[in-house]
């Protein structure tokens, strides 16, 4: 079932002087449309349909017509003269022939189905690469959210300081305070400008991260418009990782592929005991010619005269394949084993990601509730240090000290609500729901 993602985020991006705002969805979109292994997995199903009807119509029968025009000569000796001299001759003959395969063992039948099973699985890996780069595109879009609002925490931070720096500049001035204060002020101002041009690289990265899994072109219009995710919450309850696998089993793509390729599999193994088995088939033509040895009759006389219509039935039958068919029997077997063995694989790692998505919920929602508490403590900390180092009741070594740590903690309690954020959308990917924010 095809992966819907709907969400109130939205990116921008430039397309020669016109930007068009870009929601989550339309980015997959874009990314689905232009990314090289979907459009790859697309056309390879359409081969498989291509394979599929023409099997289909190999049950009629097939009919060919023919004709040849044929010139000859021989070395003849005259009756009268006694002299020998080449004489020529043409002849024209024209056919019509048809051929139909009455019984071989349902092997015709057999390969449609197979085919038909084949197409089907080839649908639901393409469905499953989209999934897979939609999964990406959610990524890589949460980074650049993430990115952008580590710029703007610096930014704040750099102004905070800034402002500080100011204060201590005029205390410096009056003597109220020594210089090496201010000079910690001033180390911690170009700490935080280094922190925030960090900040804006990392933020350029990720976007550039994001626009070539789109298959978009780098510019510097590509934007993100942060939405208001101030009501994603941990769950109630941890995530059970049976029950969501039990799910998962039912809608994605990837299970259902590998049970049609199973399945796929194991009627390669009648295909080749077909071989063993009797075939029958009809064939009927009609067939004329005309040469110009016969003086009496015109062309189209002879044409007539010399129809000849022929009906025949062809049965055969099997007796010795020196070991060929046995071969393939084996070898078929041997192939569905290994095809259920990846079926099984592709369910066991199926099972994996969701025990590490439903783990990835439980630890990023005590992450995200212990960051908010130190968060928390942290800002009521540097709160009242900063209102006793504007009233010059601390030295600055112990305000610097509460701004670190609120620097951190806010740093800290980031990071858990995107890492929340998108361990939950990835849990719903794996249960085959709609991501919405």
């Amino acid at each position: 079932m095809a992966l819907v993602f709907l969400s109130a985020l939205q990116c921008a991006a430039q397309n020669d002087s016109t930007t068009s705002s870009f929601s989550l969805s339309r980015c997959i979109e874009y990314a689905l449309e232009h990314n090289i292994v979907v459009r790859q997995s697309d056309l390879n199903t359409d081969i498989s349909l291509v394979t599929t009807n023409q099997l289909r119509t190999s049950r009629f029968p097939s009919v060919e017509a023919s004709a040849r025009q044929n010139f000859s000569w021989n070395d003849v000796q005259s009756a009268t003269t006694g002299n020998w001299a080449y004489e020529g001759n043409a002849s024209t003959s024209l056919g019509v022939n048809a051929s139909m395969n009455l019984f071989n063992g349902l092997k015709t039948t057999k390969a449609i189905e197979q085919a038909e099973i084949d197409y089907k699985a080839g649908q639901f890996d393409t469905e499953a690469q989209r999934e897979n780069i939609a999964l990406q595109v959610l990524g890589a879009y949460t980074q650049v959210l993430y990115s952008a609002e580590q710029v703007e925490n610096a930014k704040r931070q750099v102004e905070l300081t800034r402002s500080q720096l100011n204060l201590a500049a005029e205390r410096l001035s009056i003597g109220t305070i020594a210089r090496a204060d201010y000079l910690q002020v001033e180390s911690q101002f170009a700490t935080e400008e280094l922190t925030l041009t960090t900040a804006r690289n990392q933020l350029a990265t990720n976007r550039i991260t994001l626009m070539q899994l789109m298959e978009y072109p780098i510019n510097d219009n590509f934007t993100i418009v942060t939405p208001d995710m101030s009501s994603v919450q941990p769950p109630l309850a941890s995530p059970e990782a049976s029950d969501v696998y039990a799910r998962a089993l039912e809608v994605k793509p990837e299970i259902k592929s590998a049970a049609l390729k199973t399945k796929a599999a194991g009627m390669e193994i009648d295909l080749a005991k077909a071989d063993a088995l009797p075939s029958l088939s009809l064939d009927a033509g009609l067939s004329t010619n005309y040469t110009d040895n016969v003086q009496q009759l015109n062309f189209s006389s002879q044409l007539e005269h010399n129809l000849s219509p022929t009906l025949g039935l062809t049965l055969s039958v099997p007796i010795f394949s020196r070991g060929e068919i046995k071969s393939q029997v084996a070898t078929a077997r041997i192939r569905s084993e290994i095809t259920k063995l990846d079926g099984q694989t592709t369910n066991n790692q199926l099972r994996k990601n969701i025990e590490n998505a439903c783990l990835d919920v439980t630890a990023s929602s005590a992450e995200f509730q212990s960051a908010g508490q130190q968060y928390n403590a942290a800002n009521a900390s540097y709160e009242v240090a900063s209102e006793r180092f504007s009233n010059g009741l601390i030295n600055t070594v112990d305000f610097l000290v509460q701004k670190t740590s609120l620097i951190s903690a806010e740093s800290a309690r980031l990071q858990a609500r995107y890492n929340l954020i998108y361990s939950l959308k990835a849990l719903d990917f794996y249960s085959g729901k709609s991501i919405t924010f």
